[in-house]
């Protein structure tokens, strides 16, 4: 169990998920994926086969305000603000957050949360 705001986690799903299918051609794909792993973090990852971000602006990512001209030369709607709020929250939790895209190929997002070992001894006392 993560100790993690639940709307605010609900925001930072929201907004890679949504961004995953808003950036995803008709038949691409999107998977989310949900893991843990031996050093007490849940590990999301949400990928798509969707455009992709252009290597030479993938440092501006989680920057305020970006877009990458890939994206504003399609039909979508968007502020620029979206990951730049997911990393804030992620690293509120005292998480991590980074990508892997490859331009027209699609672009995966990982989401590292720590696991609070002091949660888990609480829940374990009252089972």
């Amino acid at each position: 169990m993560a100790l993690l705001d639940p709307k605010k986690f609900r925001i930072v799903i929201q907004n890679l998920v949504s961004n995953a299918i808003k950036y995803t051609p008709e038949h691409g794909k999107v998977r989310v994926a949900i893991t843990s792993d031996q050093h007490h973090w849940v590990i999301i990852q949400v990928a798509d086969s969707g455009c992709g971000i252009p290597k030479a602006q993938q440092s501006k990512v989680f920057a305020k305000m970006f877009r990458a001209d890939n994206v504003r030369l399609m039909s979508v709607e968007g502020t620029g603000l979206g990951l730049y709020i997911v990393k804030a929250i992620i690293e509120g939790f005292g998480g991590k957050i980074r990508f892997d895209s490859e331009e027209n190929k699609g672009t995966t997002f990982y989401i590292s949360i720590p696991i609070k070992s002091s949660i888990i001894k609480a829940d374990r006392k009252q089972l």
